[in-house]
């Protein structure tokens, strides 16, 4: 696993930081400042994981380095915003404060999901939705299985799982020469609701096999009492390959083989549940997916209580969900 800082965000500013100086340094003009705002109450609340092209390695001492980024691939931000403002130093100018850039997500009914043009993703973050009714939910990033939300005094975190293989069109996907990586861009949430990521996060070379995590503190004041609280986002992303059917075979008490159902990943759904024919004491379940053979599984079958089969089913986008393949007895 390869690790690195994003490094658009900080070739983008230091470019900025350069432009400005040179217009300083010409004109002897002072900086419009923008409208500040508070960003700093906004609270962390995870990350939006992107498969992207690899940020180029720029070195700022190369005499070429601005011809050789521009050899990178423009990045689209029509879509962000500015809000607030951050400080650099500037050799020969001191501190000058420049507008703070941010994406903001758009919320879609129908995928239950947030939307970052330019950025499109895994949610990864724990938002707080205010419904119809004036009402407050808590709801985890639809893109994470296993998830596990916790909430106390001094902490509150949320866990999960990213499940990820190739993309049904196999864009992208290249498991030997790393020109992709994983970037967990930081999430935030304002006190209005909106959510947005402001560029900052990780980038990690690879298809999967890692966790990111990150804790922030932050401070409240609740009748005049101030109170500290913390809050932390980690998930694990872990590659898998993409299903193509699965076979239960069952047997009888001898072993012996009484039928085999095939099912393909588009019949399973949200879950399926297949009966068994009479005689059979257990089944095999045997993944195949793109690559050949996958695993095999036995299990002992009960009329008291069914065996369920764990599978992770990708989508067009890649991303898997966790289904659950049922068998049980003919009563």
């Amino acid at each position: 696993m390869k690790k690195n800082k994003t490094g658009k965000g900080i070739l983008t500013v230091l470019a900025a930081v350069l432009v400005v100086a040179a217009v300083l340094g010409t004109t002897g003009g002072v900086l419009a400042q923008p409208e500040r705002q508070d960003p700093a109450q906004d609270k962390f609340i995870g990350f939006q994981l992107v498969y992207e092209e690899m940020p180029p390695a720029i070195d700022m001492d190369d005499p070429d380095w601005e011809e050789k980024l521009e050899e990178y691939p423009p990045e689209d931000r029509s879509h962000w915003v500015e809000y607030g403002t951050f400080d650099a130093q500037v050799d020969g100018l001191g501190t000058l404060a420049f507008p703070r850039e941010i994406l903001i997500g758009r919320y879609d009914e129908d995928s239950g999901r947030y939307l970052f043009p330019g950025k499109e993703g895994f949610n990864c973050f724990l938002v707080t939705r205010t419904e119809e009714d004036g009402g407050e939910y808590v709801s985890a990033g639809s893109d994470m299985a296993d998830v596990q939300i916790g909430f106390a005094d001094e902490e509150d975190y949320v866990r999960g799982t990213v499940y990820f293989g190739p993309p049904l069109d196999d864009k992208n996907w290249n498991t030997e020469g790393f020109d992709y990586c994983w970037t967990a861009y930081r999430v935030y949430q304002m006190a209005d609701g909106t959510v947005y990521l402001d560029g900052t996060g990780n980038s990690y070379g690879g298809v999967g096999g890692f966790t990111v995590s990150e804790r922030e503190a932050y401070t409240t004041t609740v009748n005049s009492k101030t109170e500290t609280k913390a809050f932390e986002a980690e998930f694990t992303i872990e590659s898998v390959e993409r299903l193509t059917d699965v076979a239960v075979k069952w047997f009888d008490g001898e072993d012996r083989l009484l039928k085999t159902d095939v099912v393909l990943p588009e019949d399973i759904g949200e879950g399926l549940t297949l009966e068994g024919p009479g005689g059979a004491v257990w089944a095999l379940v045997e993944e195949t997916n793109r690559l050949s053979a996958g695993k095999r599984t036995a299990y002992t079958l009960g009329r008291e209580e069914a065996a369920a089969h764990r599978l992770v089913l990708l989508d067009d986008r890649g991303l898997g969900r966790i289904v659950y393949l049922t068998m049980e007895m003919e009563e």
